[in-house]
């Protein structure tokens, strides 16, 4: 596994996850198949870039993107995920406690909604 690249890491580790998966596991299964980035657009976020921190003791999905005139950072980690928006830089974000990956998708859209 030295030299595997990070998304062959990550097929490998969801290969031998625990099923149900996780709702981590859920939204990196999503970001595998192209289907986070396509429910980011849409949602209406422009141009979303998806960042992924695959490391031994940290495992992160970040999201940088703009909806409107705010720019939106959305964070998931294990337990939880954050939202951050402003129409400069996201700096607040609200803390949620992670449950399902349906629920990333639900309060992202709700908060857009409010932007509107």
């Amino acid at each position: 596994m030295l030299f595997q690249t990070k998304k062959k890491e990550i097929k490998c580790y969801l290969e031998n996850a625990s099923v149900p998966l996780s709702a981590f596991d859920g939204l990196l299964s999503d970001y595998m198949s192209g289907e986070l980035k396509a429910g980011l657009l849409k949602l209406g976020v422009e141009k979303p870039e998806i960042h992924i921190d695959w490391l031994d003791d940290y495992r992160c999905i970040g999201v940088q993107g703009k909806y409107r005139k705010y720019y939106v950072e959305l964070q998931v980690e294990k337990n939880e995920f954050s939202i951050g928006y402003d129409a400069d830089e996201p700096d607040d974000p609200q803390i949620y406690l992670l449950e399902t990956k349906e629920q990333v998708y639900s309060v992202l859209e709700d908060i857009l909604k409010k932007l509107s």
